[in-house]
């Protein structure tokens, strides 16, 4: 096996005594911009490329319409492509993706392939660099004993699991009340809300939008409401589009 120095000298670095590693929620990540300069301080000479589509575009679609960015860093001679979907603020794949979409996955995907190389590498596999030896798969690994507390713990993560997969997330609209507003369930499958346009469109329009009397008050409601819009947006365009337009007919009857 030929001696990988790279790999060998990137794994050793402490990326958490090094401040490279951020928190965004339960998610651990690398700084893209502090893996590449503690990557050049090493190695200057490395290179990196982000991969375009036909039309020129930073990233590519699947035959399902899902989005995803392909970046190559080349380190001391050695290239690693790496791909990564087009995620979304809660961290699901989308199909149409913004131009800060692409931009924050590019950035992901070239941390996640200066990783590979082995700077920050734990972070995505979830273990300790000294459990990570320098001759892969050549070690005969010798199995740990399991204990029964870690048993445990896998199992209740599993039923977690589990529930969350039972119970499905439906989509909730605000409808202004006086003084106060009701989150009104529409009973919608979050990931089928496209075949029930009409009910929700149904909901904004003799619900929500006719409780609404000043423009203060519809502005305001249309900034608590994004949450929801985005999802329609990237689930039911169509729905997104007419919704809108209920937004704006209602201003300018606000307006007189």
């Amino acid at each position: 096996m030929t001696d990988n120095l790279a790999w060998s000298q990137l794994k050793k670095i402490d990326v958490e005594k090094e401040k490279m590693v951020k928190q965004k929620g339960k998610y651990s990540y690398i700084s893209w911009a502090m893996a590449w300069s503690k990557l050049c301080d090493i190695y200057p000479d490395a290179t990196f490329e982000k991969h375009c589509n036909e039309q020129g575009f930073p990233y590519f679609k699947d035959e399902n319409g899902w989005c995803f960015t392909k970046v190559t860093v080349i380190v001391n001679g050695k290239s690693i492509t790496e791909m990564l979907p087009v995620l979304n603020n809660y961290n699901k794949p989308i199909k149409n993706p913004d131009s800060s979409d692409v931009n924050t996955s590019l950035q992901r995907c070239l941390a996640k392939a200066v990783a590979l190389h082995g700077l920050g590498v734990h972070v995505y596999s979830g273990e300790d660099i000294v459990d990570i030896p320098d001759n892969l798969g050549e070690e005969d690994a010798k199995p740990k004993a399991i204990q029964k507390s870690e048993v445990k713990k896998v199992e209740e993560e599993v039923k977690k699991v589990e529930e969350k997969a039972s119970t499905v997330d439906t989509l909730k609209i605000e409808v202004p009340e006086k003084g106060k507003s009701t989150k009104v369930d529409t009973n919608v499958d979050m990931k089928k809300v496209g075949e029930y346009g009409e009910k929700i469109i149904e909901v904004y329009e003799k619900l929500a939008l006719p409780k609404i009397e000043t423009v203060d008050a519809l502005n305001s409601y249309y900034k608590r409401e994004q949450s929801t819009l985005q999802n329609l947006k990237q689930n039911a365009e169509d729905v997104y589009d007419k919704i809108i337009d209920l937004f704006k007919q209602r201003k300018e009857q606000l307006n007189g």
